[in-house]
């Protein structure tokens, strides 16, 4: 993803704002969570003057002193895009090459993460690795669970945890609205040929977003249709990265949205929607 940006500045009025461009090379923002989701975020980013671009490439970069220049690609041709400032996100990679990890016993993969066991041990005995080295998912709080369980093993300790479970991390994006969800997506569930169970529920209908000014937002639940078990669970909206956790404890501790729905939520809170999702999910909902 490419972040544009043109600052503007009014002295008279005392007015500085900027103009931003995004350049997503997937069909949508945030590729690796949910469209339905993406589409929610994509259109209060439009309604705030943001530019967005999904599908297009970005092929070129040309800097002057206070400028730069990007190519772009789409579809549609190619189009240069001017902006003060550029900043280019391309991902992440393992910072282990030239460590001597090798000559230790440490084995690497082919793009140079180490491999790790249940317990973040190494191939190495006694040498643990934790974190963004490793093919865990590239998180902070993913790291800090590594860490504790690999501290209790080599304490000789039984961990909470064996291993991490890349269903029941949720990730979290602090942009405006916020963005939250963990395992299965409906896009892949739909590639793969796994039938799901679907419900949604919008903000505005629990009525403390209303009240707070953030009614923008989206709960939408993924559940084996035969078992009602919680596949998957995405949020965009106010303090969607609070409420994603009521739902990764339903994942985590093999709750049904009965248990959920049944339980009483306070009322007014946004954690009603949650509820009311739940409610969804076998058609009954109150405040849809």
């Amino acid at each position: 993803m490419v972040y544009i940006n043109c600052t503007v500045m009014d002295l008279g009025k005392f007015i500085f704002s900027t103009a931003l461009t995004l350049v997503e090379m997937a069909d949508h923002l945030l590729p690796t969570e949910d469209y339905e989701t993406c589409a929610v975020l994509e259109r209060c980013f439009k309604r705030d003057g943001i530019e967005i671009l999904t599908g297009t490439r970005a092929k070129q970069l040309t800097r002057t002193t206070n400028s730069a220049t990007v190519t772009v690609e789409n579809p549609e041709g190619e189009q240069l895009l001017n902006a003060d400032k550029v900043l280019v996100v391309f991902g992440r990679v393992p910072n282990t090459a030239n460590l001597g990890l090798e000559a230790m016993g440490v084995k690497l993969d082919e793009r140079g993460y180490v491999e790790i066991d249940d317990y973040c041990e190494t191939s190495s005995p006694g040498i643990y690795a934790i974190g963004d080295i490793t093919r865990t998912p590239a998180l902070a709080h993913v790291a800090s669970a590594e860490g504790e369980m690999a501290v209790e093993y080599m304490a000789g300790k039984t961990p909470h945890i064996k291993g991490v479970d890349a269903d029941v991390v949720p990730s979290a994006i602090y942009c405006e609205p916020q963005v939250a969800g963990f395992g299965l997506r409906e896009d892949k569930a739909k590639a793969e040929g796994i039938k799901v169970k679907k419900a949604t529920f919008a903000y505005p209908g629990a009525g403390k977003t209303i009240a707070v000014g953030k009614p923008d937002g989206l709960v939408k639940v993924l559940c084996d249709p035969e078992t009602d078990e919680l596949l998957g669970a995405h949020i965009v909206g106010h303090n969607a990265t609070e409420l994603i956790h009521e739902l990764v404890l339903v994942k985590s501790g093999e709750l049904l949205p009965d248990d959920v729905s049944e339980t009483i939520h306070a009322h007014p809170t946004i954690s009603e929607a949650i509820m009311e999702c739940m409610r969804a999910v076998n058609g009954k909902a109150i405040h849809e």
